[in-house]
C-alpha cells in the first residue's frame, strides 16, 4: 500500500516541430531551495503552414535535461551571431502566457502606450537534429535513450514563470524558407557545431547565471 502511494502519475503533454533557435539565456527564479536555481531557456519560432507561405508560433522555454542543455548551450555562439539555427524538437506541457508590453510605431520605436501580448511556455526536452545556415551538424542517434529527458522534465523544481514578461521575444518572424532535416545519421562532435572548427567553448559544464 505505502510503495503504490508514493508511486506518481503523470499526463504527458508533447509538441513536436521544427523551428529557429532564438534568446539563449541563463534565467534568475524565483523562489527558494532548488527553486530559486538559475536555469537555461531559449525561444523557438515553430515552422507551420505551407512551405510557400510559412507561419510561425513562438514558445519561450526552459531547456530540461543534460542532453538538451548541452546542446543548447553549445549553439549560443551561433545564435548570438545570427546565424540561422533549425532544431527538430519536442516540448513538453505548453501552456498560455499573458503579458503586456510597448505599443511600437511603424519605425518599430517604443511609444508610451502598453497593448496585452500572449505567448507559449514550456519545457524543451529533446533536439533530434540541428542545421546551421543550411548545414547539418548534428542527428540524434536512434538508439541513444530519451528516458532521462522524460523523468528530469517532472522531477525539475521551478517552472518556466522565472521568464519576465519584459524579455518576452517580440513578433519577429526568421528570414528565408527551411526544409525538414534530412535523414542522414551524423554523430554530434561538441566544439565543431557550424564551421567544422574546433572551439575553445566546454560542453556539459554549467556557466555562472547572467543577465538575458
Amino acid at each position: 500500500m505505502q510503495q503504490q502511494a508514493a508511486q506518481r502519475e503523470y499526463f504527458n503533454l508533447h509538441t513536436n516541430g521544427i523551428g529557429y533557435l532564438n534568446r539563449i539565456r541563463w534565467v534568475e527564479a524565483k523562489g527558494r531551495g532548488r527553486r530559486s536555481e538559475p536555469f537555461l531557456a531559449c525561444s523557438i519560432s515553430a515552422l507551420r503552414g505551407s512551405s510557400d507561405d510559412v507561419q510561425y508560433t513562438y514558445f519561450d522555454l526552459r531547456v530540461s535535461g543534460q542532453d538538451a542543455i548541452e546542446l543548447v548551450r553549445g549553439l549560443e555562439a551561433e545564435v548570438n551571431q545570427n546565424r540561422k539555427v533549425l532544431v527538430s524538437f519536442r516540448i513538453a506541457d505548453i501552456y498560455p502566457h499573458t503579458y503586456e508590453r510597448q505599443v511600437r510605431d511603424a519605425q518599430g520605436r517604443p511609444t508610451s502606450q502598453m497593448e496585452q501580448a500572449a505567448l507559449i511556455k514550456g519545457r524543451l526536452i529533446l533536439i533530434n537534429s540541428v542545421k546551421v545556415d543550411g548545414e547539418l551538424v548534428y542527428t540524434r542517434p536512434e538508439s541513444e535513450p530519451f528516458a532521462d529527458a522524460e523523468h528530469q522534465q517532472h522531477e525539475e523544481a521551478g517552472s518556466t514563470d522565472g521568464i519576465t514578461a519584459a524579455h518576452a521575444p517580440e513578433a519577429r518572424q526568421p528570414q528565408g524558407q527551411a526544409q525538414r532535416p534530412q535523414a542522414q545519421r551524423r554523430p554530434f562532435q561538441p566544439g565543431n557545431i557550424g564551421n567544422g572548427q574546433p572551439s575553445n567553448r566546454q560542453y556539459g559544464s554549467r556557466q555562472p547565471a547572467g543577465a538575458y
